[in-house]
This record gives C-alpha cells, sequence and structure tokens, in this order.
C-alpha cells in the first residue's frame, strides 16, 4: 500500500512541475505557436496547422507531456525545433484505436473469442457469420476507418499538393522516392 501511495505522489508531483513549467513558458508559448494556457495552466486553444483538420483529442495528455519532458527550453534554436516537432506529432493523423475491419482485422470483431484447436494453434474463421460480429463496434471502426481515409484523401493529400514545398536536397537524400514518371509510363503505354 505505500508502494502504490509513494508512485501516486511522485506521479502528481510531477504533473505540478510539468503544469508549473508550461505556465512559465504560456507567453512564448501564446506569442510563437498560439498555444494558450491560463495562469491555471489549463490547456485553452490551439493553433489551427492545417485547415479541416483537427488533431485528435484523446492525444491531448502526450500532448502536454510531450511539450513539458521533451523540449529543450535551455537552447533557442533546438527550443523551436522541439515544439515543432510536439505540435506535428500531436497533429499527425494517426490510426484509429480500433483495428481496421478489412481483410485479418475482421478477427478482433468476433463476439465469441477464437477457439483453440489441440496443437495450441488458433483457429481461424475465413468468413465469420454476421451474427458472431459485434456490429455496433464495427460500425464504430468502420466510420472510424473511413473518416481517416476521407480526411487523407480531401484534407491531407490536396494540402500537400498546395503547400508542401521540400527543400531540393530532399530529392537526393532519400526523403522523397520517385515511384513513377508520367513521361516514362505514356511511353511503356505506347509501345502496347
Amino acid at each position: 500500500m505505500y508502494m502504490m501511495h509513494t508512485s501516486v505522489c511522485c506521479f502528481v508531483f510531477a504533473c505540478q512541475m510539468n503544469t508549473e513549467l508550461l505556465k512559465q513558458k504560456a507567453e512564448m508559448l501564446e506569442e510563437y505557436f498560439c498555444i494558450n494556457i491560463d495562469q491555471e495552466g489549463n490547456l485553452m486553444r490551439l493553433p489551427v496547422l492545417l485547415e479541416q483538420h483537427t488533431p485528435d483529442m484523446d492525444h491531448v495528455p502526450e500532448f502536454l507531456l510531450s511539450l513539458a519532458n521533451d523540449v529543450d527550453w535551455e537552447n533557442e534554436k533546438e527550443c523551436l525545433q522541439t515544439i515543432c516537432a510536439v505540435l506535428g506529432n500531436f497533429y499527425a493523423m494517426h490510426p484509429p484505436v480500433l483495428p481496421n475491419p478489412a481483410g485479418d482485422g475482421i478477427q478482433f470483431y468476433k463476439k465469441n473469442p477464437k477457439s483453440i484447436d489441440d496443437t495450441g494453434d488458433d483457429l481461424k474463421d475465413e468468413n465469420p457469420e454476421k451474427d458472431d460480429l459485434d456490429q455496433e463496434l464495427l460500425a464504430e471502426a468502420e466510420t472510424a476507418w473511413a473518416q481517416r481515409e476521407w480526411n487523407i484523401q480531401h484534407v491531407l493529400f490536396p494540402s500537400m499538393r498546395l503547400f508542401l514545398k521540400p527543400p531540393r536536397s530532399m530529392a537526393t537524400d532519400g526523403t522523397f522516392v520517385q515511384v513513377a514518371s508520367l513521361e516514362k509510363l505514356y511511353k511503356i503505354f505506347e509501345r502496347c
């Protein structure tokens, strides 16, 4: 019991230290990044990095923890770079928590857990019956994954096409790799 009480106290103390640090840095975070933290340490506002894209609010605690612990507050250049990295990670399109119901992911939505045969191997039901599936959970997962695909197709890719202007060095250092060339594809189809 004493050990659990000590770990809870350490956790509370760490949270208070992180809150105090962010309150001290609130003016700079507001001025440079439009991250508003009030005098009580509450996160009041986040920047809009990409129109029509809202980060997953389930990741706010991780964002605040990274902002307090992963930022090098002493070195100006490192500070700005690490805050940008923390913001980028927070705004990244993370996959939904529920597994993708397409393909093998459908096994997760079965009402009865997988059976195990005599050899200890999982028995896979390649075509689970509709009645064997948790329809409510399956519908929630399908919606989450469809929304993610829509956001990638209609928000992220068009924005990258308009706004992403990487330096030329990224074409040669392996950051970007050319997958196909329209001119070469035309030449290939002309031969057919």
